[in-house]
């Protein structure tokens, strides 16, 4: 190899170590500039993201170092490893050039131009009052974000009073349903026709009556809701989720069943709740205050007493751990801030304990949680903010 490729080689494994010089990069700079070699020229391009190669001044040199320099020590650091790939790949293309071996091509470019880009992301906002209702005519209505929730009636008010929307001729009848959902980041509550009251947690779904019948109500729930039912013996209130019915007189009472969860968890807080299977293979339980149900696909129910706060929590605006698995505690903060949950390490050990207030934006949030053995990283991909989360090795 003759003395220039050498020297390059030289003096890039020290700019991939971080040890490269204002005057090395000086000296490095002006080795490819001055080679007529146009493969070469292009990939140093690439590799240091500036376009012109000619001549740079003073400031332009100056702010080139700053911004090499800055990179440099940001990938030697753990947690920016995820942009220290499509970075480092140009400069082993580049070493492999100068050997002798071309192979800067489209594909390579093509490659570039589609991988990922992050930016860090300073803070994310908590979640907050959100939801859509579809009425019983197909229109959909976002609800006003100022208000907590609505009451069903003649026609359709916030909990202040205002209306929301006239009761249209016919919508009375009791075939008539409204869906009431929630996305990621949302929470709102809506008062039914007896008066029972449900609060829907992020996304979340539940779909219900404009008048519930004269021997029985029933409602659908998909996600995560809170039950305060009044009390009517003459109809049993029923709520089914998935293959699971809950069927009570009167009660107060959480039921957790998101699609893709492994499970549905009934946690009573008051009263009596009978919690059955639908199918062929249906079984029943009773629950009494501080037990909940457990039910998996493909097996029979399963009660355990559980820390009451710790399942209803977040009705009282709380995240609320008690021996909180990591995980089980990050299903939660991606649902309340909207967010994406990636792991990078080994983290299965991890445990949370105490409570705290979901009014905190999420880097309060984290910075809390970061007292355990984790760190995190958040970072915005396209729209979508992302946390990862990060083992203390």
């Amino acid at each position: 190899m003759d003395h220039y490729k050498s020297n390059i080689l030289t003096l890039l494994q020290r700019y991939k170590d971080g040890k490269c010089s204002r005057e090395e990069l000086e000296n490095l700079y002006h080795e490819l500039s001055s080679n007529n070699d146009d493969v070469d020229k292009a990939l140093w391009e690439s590799l240091l993201q500036e376009v012109d190669t000619a001549k740079l001044s003073d400031q332009k040199f100056e702010n080139l170092y700053q911004k090499i320099s800055s990179k440099t020590i940001a990938t030697s650091e753990k947690r920016t490893i995820r942009r220290l790939i499509p970075f480092w790949a140009a400069a082993a293309v580049l070493i492999i050039c100068l050997g002798g071996l071309y192979l800067y091509n489209d594909t390579f470019q093509k490659t570039t131009r589609e991988t990922p880009q992050y930016t860090k992301l300073v803070d994310v906002a908590p979640g907050s009052n959100k939801a859509v209702l579809k009425t019983a005519d197909g229109s959909v209505i976002v609800l006003n974000e100022a208000q907590d929730g609505i009451i069903m009636g003649d026609e359709i008010i916030y909990t202040n009073g205002s209306e929301v929307v006239q009761v249209t001729e016919g919508s009375h009848a009791l075939e008539v349903l409204y869906e009431l959902s929630t996305p990621n980041s949302g929470t709102y509550r809506v008062t039914l026709d007896d008066g029972s009251t449900v609060w829907l947690n992020a996304a979340s779904k539940l779909i219900y009556p404009s008048k519930f019948s004269r021997h029985e109500r029933k409602v659908v729930i998909e996600g995560e809701a809170y039950f305060e039912i009044q009390k009517d013996p003459t109809r049993p209130f029923k709520v089914t989720s998935g293959n699971q019915t809950v069927e009570v007189l009167g009660t107060t009472f959480n039921i957790s069943a998101y699609p893709g969860e492994r499970a549905v968890r009934t946690t009573l807080v008051e009263g009596k709740v009978k919690v059955g299977q639908t199918g062929a293979s249906s079984s029943s339980v009773y629950l009494y205050p501080g037990q909940q149900s457990i039910l998996k696909k493909g097996s029979e129910i399963k009660v355990k007493q559980v820390n009451l706060m710790e399942q209803v929590g977040w009705k009282e605006g709380l995240f609320y751990f008690d021996e909180t698995a990591l995980k089980d505690a990050m299903l939660q903060i991606s649902r309340w801030y909207d967010i994406e949950i990636r792991y990078d390490g080994d983290v299965s050990q991890t445990y949370f304990y105490g409570e705290i207030p979901r009014s905190k934006s999420l880097k309060n949030v984290l910075n809390i949680l970061e007292e355990g053995n984790v760190r995190f990283r958040l970072t915005k991909e396209k729209t979508k903010n992302v946390l990862t989360v990060l083992s203390e090795q």
